[in-house]
């Protein structure tokens, strides 16, 4: 059965930036950039950060970025 992707969407606010994923519970944040914030939140859902894959922003409001993984579980 093949994994299905996970979609992740980082939104900027106050000075951090926030990451989550639909349908999971987990959040994660850092103050670094978005890409550290989805790797974090990545790693919390026991998925391996080097897959992340940053997606177009066309369409997205300002401060807002999207990050899609395979969904294969395997940590770092």
């Amino acid at each position: 059965m093949p994994a299905e992707s996970i979609m992740i969407t980082v939104r900027q606010s106050t000075g951090t930036y926030i990451a989550k994923a639909k349908g999971f519970k987990p959040s994660a944040s850092c103050s670094a950039g978005p890409r550290q914030a989805a790797e974090a939140l990545a790693t919390k859902l026991g998925l391996s950060s080097g897959l992340l894959q940053e997606q177009r922003c066309d369409g997205l409001e300002y401060g807002r970025s999207r990050f899609v993984h395979p969904g294969s579980i395997t940590s770092n």
